[in-house]
């Protein structure tokens, strides 16, 4: 028998398959390139691009008096930058509701802002000042409050000295430093030594100033000038008056302004005390249907 051998297969003459090539999708690459040229184009239109920069801007006060430091915050604010790359001086990035948060916490004399954004007027913030409603004056002496039916002589019965005043609002917010003037028409209230309180928080309560406002009105056209208001202690409902006669009026605020008034009439125009006025020390009206003086 004949045995068989399998050749071997020879690769000297074989031809390599050729390998097969990608073609580039330009059109893909073209539309990436597009996408991302134009999304760099919208970012400079929106924030760095002259179109959208705000150009002008004013503020502008009714009754406000900070006007100018007011504008240099506003500058201050617009000269900063988003992560040190966007400019806020932009009317997209522009944030009306910040500028107004930091106005009315810098400035306690701020009652409300406006502010009006248009891109062709450029934006315009208009500062609402509080109005005087009363002066709030810190005292360097307590002022001492006599007791009902009171015999003894009270040094203090006198308007006290007065170390710093500031303006209050009608809520009795204190917002702007006072000049030291006397006669004024607002209701001046001085402070006893355990109240110690500084500029945006209110000294008086808003009941107790309408009280005052009116007694001080009404007994003004009875000839009699109140000089000052003085406080009792907390939670009380007690408000001394010192006259320009140099006596003092006790009221109580939780009562009528108008049937205290026609009681201090009265017993001014009783016989008891139209001969002593001069000596007159103080009258307290604190009680209802009852009447002390002394």
């Amino acid at each position: 028998m004949f045995a068989y051998r399998r050749k071997k297969r020879s690769h000297i003459f074989s031809i390599p398959a050729k390998a097969k090539r990608h073609k580039i999708d330009w059109q893909v690459w073209l539309y990436w390139l597009f996408a991302l040229l134009a999304l760099a184009g919208l970012l400079y239109l929106v924030f760095w691009s002259p179109f959208f920069k705000i150009k002008k801007w004013s503020v502008e006060g009714e009754g406000f008096t900070a006007t100018a430091q007011a504008q240099e915050l506003v500058n201050r604010m617009l000269q900063e930058k988003i992560w040190q790359v966007i400019p806020k001086d932009n009317l997209i990035v522009f944030s009306s509701k910040k500028i107004i948060s930091q106005i009315l916490a810098d400035f306690p004399e701020a009652q409300s802002v406006k502010v009006d954004k248009d891109i062709f007027k450029g934006i315009k913030i208009t500062i609402k000042g509080r109005q005087s409603a009363a002066i709030w004056c810190k005292s360097s002496a307590d002022f001492i409050f006599v007791g009902f039916q009171a015999t003894s002589t009270d040094s203090a019965l006198s308007l006290p000295s007065s170390e710093q005043c500031f303006f209050a609002d009608s809520e009795g917010l204190i917002f702007r430093e006072a000049p030291a003037i006397s006669g004024t028409f607002l209701p001046t209230f001085f402070s006893q030594s355990q109240q110690d309180f500084s500029i945006g928080e209110r000294a008086i309560a808003s009941s107790t100033l309408l009280f005052s406002s009116q007694l001080k009105k009404q007994l003004r056209g009875m000839d009699i000038e109140l000089l000052g208001f003085v406080d009792g202690a907390s939670g009380s409902q007690e408000l001394a008056a010192i006259t320009n006669e140099g006596w003092v009026v006790y009221f109580n605020v939780n009562r009528s302004s108008s049937v205290q008034i026609k009681s201090l009439m009265a017993l001014l125009e009783s016989n008891d005390i139209k001969s002593k006025r001069a000596s007159l020390q103080y009258i307290d009206l604190r009680m209802s249907n009852k009447a002390y003086y002394k």
